[in-house]
């Protein structure tokens, strides 16, 4: 690859990059100060948002392909360099000059919204049992069963 086709290739991701906000966990933790990263008010954020619950959550709120997440972590936080606060997401607020979600039209309104619906997620929900995990449980108990048999 010439360096031609490298400042093309990198000018593009810096055009499809343009509309797009930035969400990091200490965004909307109510348990993280302004200094430590935190973007909305206290009443607004949400207690210990994880990077999968905001992918979730904006992945409700906004079409497939506005909705990005990596594997990075928040250079303010040292917490937030480790799964599973550990994450940045990418949400394209705008496509084409136009909101890709009507309601949503700015950074704070989308902080606000994702902090409002992560307490509303099904895992954060009283009784609930996470499927992958209750699948494990069950093939190790058949596993001790099964050894239980041969003695």
């Amino acid at each position: 690859m010439s360096s031609e086709d490298e400042a093309k290739t990198s000018s593009l991701s810096q055009t499809d990059m343009k509309g797009t906000v930035v969400i990091y966990s200490p965004y909307i933790n109510k348990s993280k100060t302004v200094q430590e990263g935190r973007r909305i008010s206290l009443k607004d954020a949400c207690e210990d948002p994880t990077a999968w619950e905001i992918l979730e959550v904006c992945k409700r709120l906004f079409p497939e392909d506005c909705v990005q997440g990596e594997n990075k972590g928040y250079p303010r936080d040292y917490e937030a360099q480790w799964p599973p606060m550990r994450g940045r997401i990418r949400v394209r607020l705008f496509k084409d000059g136009k909101p890709t979600n009507p309601e949503i039209t700015t950074r704070k309104q989308l902080y606000k919204k994702v902090a409002e619906l992560i307490p509303k997620i099904a895992s954060r929900q009283p009784g609930y049992v996470d499927p992958y995990m209750q699948a494990l449980q069950a093939a190790s108990a058949a596993k001790a069963k099964k050894k239980g048999k041969k003695k």
